[in-house]
């Protein structure tokens, strides 16, 4: 009977190729799961609604999130929107007292209405 014996250098890299092989695995399963679904989140987005004369700016509040108080432009009522999405926080600076800020549901467009001049940003997904 030949016996055949297996280096210990052999021995020693099992354990350790065992242990890439399990991190390789973790590591492609934990991508899969954490994707962004664009489409989702575009459909949130669409979803929300805000039109307001502002009368606290969004720059006036100190957190992340977008909030802002003002009125109703076509009922004079009081009204105040929150946004929790980096959208519409990404134009917090653009936007002062008298201006009118309008999200109509469904769209996926984000406007900024001034005395003179009207600036829109479009969502855009990035596949």
């Amino acid at each position: 009977m030949i016996k055949i014996s297996i280096p210990s250098v052999l021995l020693s890299m099992r354990p350790k190729i065992s242990l890439i092989i399990s991190l390789v695995f973790v590591m492609g399963l934990f991508f899969y799961l954490n994707r962004i679904d664009y489409h989702s989140n575009s459909q949130v987005l669409a979803a929300e609604e805000c039109i307001l004369v502002v009368e606290t700016p969004p720059s006036f509040y100190t957190s992340a999130m977008f909030r802002t108080k003002g009125y109703d432009p076509l009922t004079k009522e009081p009204c105040e929107c929150n946004h929790y999405n980096r959208w519409w926080s990404s134009y917090k600076s653009e936007i002062g007292l008298g201006d009118t800020i309008v999200k109509k549901k469904g769209e996926l467009v984000f406007s900024i209405h001034k005395k003179d001049t009207t600036i829109t940003y479009k969502f855009q997904t990035q596949y």
